[in-house]
């Protein structure tokens, strides 16, 4: 574990990375039989779990351009190959802290809370500035950006608040609020990574009959359904009604 100096109290410092899967193995953007496209989501409300089961809010560094003290911006596509609507910087960890000591599991939404999911994304600082990940359509940001082709096939995934009802900088409600929120047991902050199993997120989707496929957050896109599941989410409601299965500890 990292312990640093404070001015004010003492402090943990805390690495939390991220890793792409395809099942048990990690997946690239020039990989074979099947490619990363993208994979982007903005993570929130991240707290660690004491051994006595109590959270804590993790406080994010607010001085790295991928991360606000409280959101930060997962970018694990490089921009090359199949990733070739991307970007080339990686933004593959969090970084922060929390009062010392003894830590056992991570929680965290993957989302942009409703204030700053609806302000204004021309005035927005890092990491909210980056406009592939707003929907201006839609008056927020897309939560999840994701994607894997194949030879012949692909899919491809942006999850994001809908049916809102304003302007943005003045959004009132959505009626399908799409986020999902994740919790790690047996997590070790500084020893384990998180991963994202696309391979279960497109668990559904087919990959053999030639024709890719998307999803936009859409209320009528039957693309949308099991994946939306994968994360937890009843894609009629925009709710959580289960348990998500994305994202897990990397092994």
């Amino acid at each position: 574990m990292i312990l640093a100096a404070s001015c004010s109290k003492p402090y943990l410092g805390v690495k939390i990375p991220f890793v792409a899967t395809w099942g048990g193995e990690t997946i690239g953007c020039s990989d074979a039989p099947v490619a990363l496209s993208d994979l982007r989501f903005y993570v929130s409300e991240l707290e660690l779990v004491d051994s006595g089961g109590r959270p804590h809010g993790l406080e994010l560094h607010a001085n790295l351009p991928w991360q606000q003290s409280d959101l930060a911006l997962i970018d694990l596509e490089n921009g090359q190959g199949a990733c070739a609507n991307g970007t080339g910087d990686m933004f593959a960890y969090v970084v922060g802290g929390v009062p010392p000591g003894e830590y056992n599991g991570l929680r965290f939404t993957v989302g942009v809370p409703f204030d700053s999911n609806h302000s204004n994304p021309l005035t927005a600082p890092a990491p909210l500035d980056d406009p592939a990940m707003h929907w201006h359509w839609r008056s927020g940001y897309k939560f999840i950006r994701a994607g894997v082709k194949t030879d012949d096939d692909g899919y491809w995934i942006h999850v994001g608040s809908s049916g809102c009802e304003g302007t943005v900088g003045n959004i009132s409600a959505c009626r399908f609020p799409n986020r999902t929120t994740v919790e790690i047991n047996k997590f070790l902050p500084n020893a384990d990574t998180v991963r994202v199993d696309l391979k279960a997120f497109f668990a559904a989707v087919d990959f053999d009959d030639a024709q890719p496929t998307d999803c936009s957050s859409g209320p009528a896109e039957a693309a949308c359904v099991m994946p939306f599941v994968a994360l937890g989410i009843d894609f009629e409601s925009g709710n959580i009604v289960q348990t998500q299965r994305v994202f897990s500890v990397h092994q």
